[in-house]
């Protein structure tokens, strides 16, 4: 790994832009040999007498950051892995290794074979099918997440775009007296996937990211807000939208009080709408379902929502953050709707769980971390946009709240549907956004409340893997003064 840095109270100077300006084009060159690697855990599994599964990653990333005015940190970073499974009658060990040298590779392959003789057998372990359909290597351009622009966008371009955020922020407003290090990344993610049943599966992906928060103060009010902005393009990154967004957050957040204690009309934004949306996830895992842990056990083809919600993963959605051509396990990613107007239609598979139940894999198997096998997990899961604008959304309630951020997420409970949340955001009284909230908590259970849905906006925004739109739910419970 090459880390550059610079003290925040100075410019680089020439010699360190251009060492910058080389290691920004390192970026786009191509990364390590995997026709070696392949070659060397291929002839591995020859001469044991066992199948294979290996998934290679190669990750170059370039992160600047700034403050005052200038740039503060550098980063350049490569690094590349493997990962690998190995199948003998019935049983399945897991190894990894960062690097790909060829005796790290060596080591972990021997790794897994020792662990071999200590697993369980299981008869719905397997290997996915050769796919000629994903041999085309356009598809990461045909898809949108893949983009050579920023190899023809100039380092100081970057630079300057990401110092002009920060000074954006600054002057929404005198009340903004600080940014927290506005940042800018961009990471190139090139892989390779073989198994032993022929399959050999090469994608790319270009990755850009902005990041603002702030903080805001008027007398000893104190208030805070952020915004981000992501993208596989670099010029479609929104750096000066951004920034005002997360001033404005900020701002408007100053003069919060709390609200009276009730049952009230609550409009969740795309934001908070989206981490309700993530608690509820995993109840569409198969393997969720299958060990009794999901909240729709048993509810295949039942109306268990509001008609109004339509659920939807997606891992071909154009220019989604996480589609991608094909899953951990080198199962072809498709589009999968889960919940149609309220009826549950589908769960989310891998191989072993769809053999499992009798089903067909999704796609959905994932890598939650490098140094574990793979899991199953969602790719661009969203509930699908509605046709109501904000504002009239918010027009349509006599006394309700507009929640913004949401706290204790982690002390929600998936396996039950039940949630207390401290949560901030607007009082609406007549149809406008009256004071800012904040104190407060909302209660309740996922199954209730998604059955509760009174309009759906047309704000559809993603935050990382989950989307939603705003969504104005009737009688939430609010715990306040």
């Amino acid at each position: 790994m090459k880390v550059l840095h610079d003290a925040a109270n100075r410019e680089p100077n020439d010699e360190v832009s251009k060492k910058l300006r080389g290691e920004a084009e390192d970026l786009r060159k191509p990364s390590g040999n995997f026709d070696g690697v392949i070659s060397l855990i291929d002839d591995y599994a020859k001469k044991k007498g066992i199948k294979i599964e290996a998934y290679l990653f190669n990750s170059k990333i370039l992160k600047m950051e700034s403050e005052d005015g200038k740039i503060s940190n550098y980063v350049n970073a490569e690094t590349n892995g493997l990962n690998v499974r190995l199948f003998d009658k019935k049983k399945l060990s897991f190894s990894y290794c960062l690097g790909l040298e060829e005796q790290k590779i060596i080591n972990a392959l021997d790794g897994a074979y020792s662990l071999l003789k200590f697993m369980d057998e299981n008869e719905y372990f397997d290997l996915a099918e050769k796919d000629e359909s994903l041999m085309d290597s356009s598809l990461p351009e045909k898809l949108g997440i893949y983009s050579d622009d920023c190899q023809l966008v100039d380092i100081d371009k970057k630079k300057s775009l990401l110092i002009e955020m920060e000074e954006t922020a600054y002057s929404y407003d005198k009340k903004i007296y600080k940014t927290d290090k506005p940042s800018y990344s961009e990471t190139l993610i090139s892989k390779r996937f073989y198994n032993s049943n022929g399959l050999d599966l090469s994608s790319r992906k270009t990755f850009y990211e902005i990041f603002l928060s702030v903080a805001s103060k008027n007398g000893e009010d104190t208030g805070s807000g952020f915004d981000f902005d992501f993208s596989h393009k670099f010029e479609e990154l929104k750096f000066k939208k951004t920034a005002m967004n997360a001033a404005k957050k900020g701002v408007d957040q100053l003069g919060a009080r709390t609200a009276p204690s009730g049952s009230y009309n609550v409009i969740f934004d795309n934001y908070t709408a989206s981490e309700i949306l993530s608690i509820l996830k995993q109840s569409f895992y198969a393997d969720s379902v299958y060990k009794k842990k999901s909240l729709l056990e048993g509810k295949l083809g039942e109306k268990v929502f509001s008609d109004k919600i339509d659920i939807i993963d997606d891992a071909v959605l154009y220019g989604g953050a996480f589609t991608d051509i094909f899953d951990r396990e080198g199962v072809k990613t498709q589009k999968k709707i889960l919940c149609s107007s309220g009826v549950i239609k589908s769960y989310l598979y891998d191989i072993e769980y769809a053999k499992r139940t009798g089903e067909k894999s999704t796609g959905n198997s994932v890598s939650r971390s490098f140094t574990l096998p793979p899991d199953i997990g969602s790719t661009n899961f969203f509930i699908k946009n509605g046709e109501t604008n904000i504002l009239d959304m918010i027009g349509s309630i006599k006394d309700g709240l507009y929640i913004t951020e949401l706290m204790g997420l982690h002390m929600a409970k998936p396996y039950t549907g039940e949630f207390s949340l401290g949560a901030s955001g607007f009082y609406i009284k007549n149809g406008k956004l009256d004071f800012p909230v904040k104190g407060i908590v909302l209660s309740g259970n996922l199954m209730q409340l998604f059955n509760a849905v009174v309009k759906i906006a047309d704000d559809i925004r993603f935050f990382g893997s989950t989307g939603s739109p705003s969504i104005l739910f009737d009688n939430v419970q609010v715990s306040g003064t």
